[in-house]
């Protein structure tokens, strides 16, 4: 008897891949508890319940609690956060070393790439207790300095590791001479780190940076957005600081500490509250990535164009008599990653559109190499606008 048999297709249309944009990660200084938490155990939280229930209470970390409770002010609960204490007997510039088996590379193994941007904060005051020494070079410890510079090297290594990430490091114990920093936009190509400076309250210290702020800011947002556009609203805390006195009274000084390419606080007149001054990185502006916000786009696109291509590696490819690609097949392989990255990028408005050739002229035969060349046409940001206001007859 016959029949008609029909069977259903499937793994055609080319799955969104999903690449959890806002997930962070925090190292800061803290104290094992009693029964609770010990330092150098990394944790993953996604409220302040978990926080409590993994062991650090105020009573012992305040410095780490008051971090925390403002990343979840500004991200809201749920919002992923990987959370790693050290000891004041560790240094910002060892938390960043990739030599540092005890440092940030613990818990960005722990967290295995989920890590899109990393934020590293030193309780100065703890340090110095501890019988450490703080010394103030261009206007910040000068621990912070080195730390970014070994934050390049940690960056680098996961970047060939296909683990790429962001870090921003709280510019601690600033002196209040923003003539005094080291000016961050020349001679420098760090384009993977950024220093803040500002804090939301100076009640524990003047020598903090307000990292947990910022990391809420970055995990609530798109990864194409600035941390600083104002129509997202202004940041949730009530008041600001560069080191000992308030953004207001500091008055031209916050436009010096930005200058020199530096995170920090900002205000408008005639809106309320506060906002980030920008997302510079430590590097020159003419530098690609030279803001966050650029990082994370080409970071995103980096790990879809690893996932899919990934998928290739040791299959059979089509060529000609000569080794040369299979023209068809090129378009092929090129249109897989344009579609998937207009389907995860351009549709949300991430970047602006996405180009990828791959030369049919290439011997694979003799090379077994595929080399793929895919460009990202980014967003652009209005940061500076200028108006002409007159009357008109």
């Amino acid at each position: 008897m016959g029949r008609v048999n029909i069977s259903l297709a499937n793994g055609q249309l080319g799955g969104t891949i999903q690449t959890n944009d806002g997930i962070t990660g925090l190292v800061l200084t803290g104290v094992s508890e009693l029964g609770g938490y010990t330092t150098g155990t990394p944790i993953l939280v996604t409220s302040l319940a978990d926080v409590a229930t993994a062991g650090i209470t105020n009573t012992n970390n305040p410095f780490a609690i008051k971090q925390l409770q403002e990343f979840y002010n500004q991200a809201g609960t749920g919002a992923q956060l990987y959370l790693m204490l050290a000891p004041a007997t560790m240094t910002v510039s060892q938390m960043a070393d990739h030599t540092n088996a005890a440092g940030a590379k613990v818990l960005l193994d722990y967290a295995a790439g989920k890590i899109k941007v990393l934020g590293l904060l030193s309780d100065d005051v703890a340090i110095t207790a501890a019988g450490g020494t703080v010394t103030i070079t261009n206007a910040l410890n000068k621990d912070v300095y080195t730390a970014a510079t070994n934050m390049a090297v940690m960056a680098a290594a996961y970047f060939e590791a296909e683990k790429p990430f962001r870090a921003v490091i709280g510019g601690t114990s600033y002196s209040g001479s923003p003539a005094s920093l080291a000016d961050e936009t020349t001679g420098t190509t760090n384009n993977r780190t950024a220093i803040l400076i500002g804090d939301t309250d100076i009640t524990y210290s003047s020598a903090s940076a307000c990292i947990g702020l910022l990391l809420g800011v970055v995990s609530s947002i798109p990864v194409q957005r600035k941390i600083s556009r104002v129509r997202t609203g202004a940041l949730t805390n009530i008041n600001a600081y560069a080191g000992s006195v308030t953004v207001e009274a500091a008055g031209a000084d916050m436009g010096v500490i930005a200058g020199n390419g530096f995170i920090t606080f900002t205000t408008y007149p005639n809106v309320s509250g506060y906002f980030f001054s920008g997302d510079p990185m430590c590097t020159a502006t003419t530098d690609d990535y030279c803001m966050l916000a650029r990082g994370r786009v080409i970071d995103k696109a980096h790990i879809l164009a690893y996932t899919t291509f990934v998928q290739e590696v040791d299959d059979e490819v089509p060529v000609n008599a000569d080794g040369t690609l299979d023209p068809g097949f090129c378009k092929w392989l090129e249109q897989q990653i344009v579609n998937q990255v207009n389907n995860t990028m351009t549709a949300n408005k991430e970047i602006s559109s996405v180009n990828c050739f791959i030369d049919p002229a290439q011997n694979i035969l003799s090379t077994n190499e595929l080399n793929v060349v895919l460009k990202i046409t980014p967003v652009g940001y209005a940061a500076d606008i200028e108006i002409s206001l007159g009357f008109q007859q």
